[in-house]
C-alpha cells in the first residue's frame, strides 16, 4: 500500500488473514453461483419437459384426427365406387399370394 508516496509494509499475518478472508468469500460466492446455476437449469429442464409433453399431446391428437378423417374418406370412396374397391382388393390379394408362393 502507498501512503504519502511511501510504501507501507503490512505484517505477514495481516496479509495471510486477508487472503484467507478473500478465499472464504470467494468460496461462498462460488457456492451461491453453483446453486443459482443448478436452479436455473432445473427450471429450464422442467419447462422443456412441459413443452415436449404438450407437443406430443398435440401430435397424438393431430394423428388421431387425421386417422379418423382418412378412415371416413376411405369408407366414402368404397361406398361411391364399390366395384373399383373390390377389384383393388382382389388385385392386392393376388399380388400378396404370388409374392408369398415364391418365397
Amino acid at each position: 500500500m502507498l501512503q504519502d508516496g511511501k510504501a507501507l509494509k503490512l505484517p505477514a499475518a495481516t496479509d495471510f488473514d486477508g487472503l484467507v478472508a478473500q478465499l472464504a468469500a470467494l468460496r461462498d460466492d462460488m457456492t451461491k453461483l453453483s446453486s443459482s446455476v443448478a436452479s436455473l437449469a432445473e427450471q429450464r429442464g422442467r419447462r422443456m419437459a412441459t413443452d415436449i409433453s404438450e407437443g406430443m399431446t398435440e401430435a397424438v391428437n393431430y394423428v388421431e384426427r387425421k386417422g379418423v378423417s382418412a378412415e371416413a374418406e376411405l369408407e366414402k370412396s368404397v361406398a361411391t365406387h364399390p366395384l373399383m374397391a373390390l377389384g383393388l382388393a382382389a388385385g392386392i390379394g393376388l399380388l400378396i399370394g404370388a409374392m408369398t408362393r415364391r418365397g
